[in-house]
């Protein structure tokens, strides 16, 4: 009697962990993006730039470098080849002063690192600074947004990649993720 009482009760616990794992699960809406290969360029046939995007976000190709992806009218990653003759540093400055002409500009940070790159042929490690900000944007509200100029081949004497991720407050984590995830993976192919 003893064992079924006891059988019952580790039944009945292993049954309310689970439901409380499946319930947890489902009370985020903010699951990690899974990501696929993605190339643009001149032509179907020719890579221009490469990254890994999040899976079954919308992708528009804006011109030869620069394409941006969506997730809703929410989420948003662009990427821009600008292959600038200046350092991550110096663009982060030019973008900051042509920021302070946005209404209800106000600048979180500016910062720099060093992220790993999985991409054989950049350089191993990839070298950026970036200016987090948020505005006022009158359809959706406050949007935060975080510009990244990355030197994926110099060590930090050429911005060669803008990368730029904006979404609502609460979309934070997420928008951390990808641009994270983009910084390792884009590459200027040709």
């Amino acid at each position: 009697m003893k064992k079924s009482v006891v059988g019952r009760m580790l039944a009945g616990a292993l049954a309310a962990g689970v439901a409380a794992v499946v319930a947890g699960a489902g009370a985020s809406s903010a699951a990690a993006p899974s990501y696929g290969y993605k190339c643009w360029g001149t032509s179907k046939d020719h890579c221009n730039v490469a990254l890994q995007a999040p899976k079954g976000w919308k992708f528009t190709q804006i011109d030869r470098f620069e394409a941006k992806f969506t997730h809703g009218s929410n989420e948003m990653l662009r990427v821009d080849g600008i292959y600038s003759k200046v350092s991550p540093k110096a663009q982060v400055a030019r973008k900051t002063a042509a920021l302070k002409k946005v209404p209800g500009l106000k600048i979180l940070s500016q910062s720099h690192g060093v992220a790993l790159s999985t991409v054989p042929w950049n350089a191993k490690k990839v070298v950026f600074y970036d200016v987090k900000y948020t505005y006022r944007d009158g359809a959706r509200g406050q949007r935060v947004v975080t510009t990244r100029y990355a030197d994926t081949l110099d060590g930090g004497n050429r911005a060669y990649l803008e990368l730029t991720v904006g979404g609502r407050l609460q979309d934070q984590a997420t928008l951390d993720q990808v641009l994270t995830k983009a910084t390792q993976t884009v590459t200027l192919v040709g």
